[in-house]
């Protein structure tokens, strides 16, 4: 399951950063990626009475609403992260809000996955120190956990 969610992830890329948007080629946000690879991989059921609630969110995310979402939709991760977990990444000292897919290579070499505004689009890149130290928390899918 978790080379399918980035198999899947990794189809993203390129993808225009869209504010809300979830929608694979047309446009999605940080938010929009992990949902749109959840629900095309079958591990995030669309529960649209549940996400109804958390549509209306801004540009500069409320990280105590973003947690509340996480807790509903995702799991926290025990122990060390692994491939196709995602990173809860703070871009101040304890305000974490935004989300990224840690991927694996065969290499050794781990990534991540995210749409990232400031480029405009879903990007893949080396998981360095500077990103290494922007992690919040780590959190997987429903049922991907082992």
């Amino acid at each position: 399951m978790r080379d399918a969610i980035i198999s899947e992830a990794q189809r993203w890329v390129g993808t225009p950063y869209r504010h809300q948007a979830a929608a694979f080629q047309l446009g999605c946000d940080c938010v929009g990626l992990i949902r749109g690879v959840g629900f095309n991989v079958g591990v995030l059921p669309p529960q649209p009475e549940k996400w109804k609630q958390f549509n209306a969110y801004g540009r500069l995310p409320n990280p105590a609403r973003m947690a509340e979402g996480m807790r509903t939709f995702l799991c926290p991760v025990d122990g060390p992260p692994q491939h196709g977990d995602i990173a809860w990444l703070s871009w101040r000292a304890d305000l974490p809000m935004h989300l990224a897919l840690l991927a694996q290579h065969k290499n050794g070499r781990q990534t991540l996955i995210h749409c990232y505004s400031h480029v405009g689009r879903v990007v893949e890149h080396g998981f360095t120190a500077e990103w290494r130290g922007r992690v919040h928390s780590w959190w997987c899918y429903p049922g991907v956990a082992e």
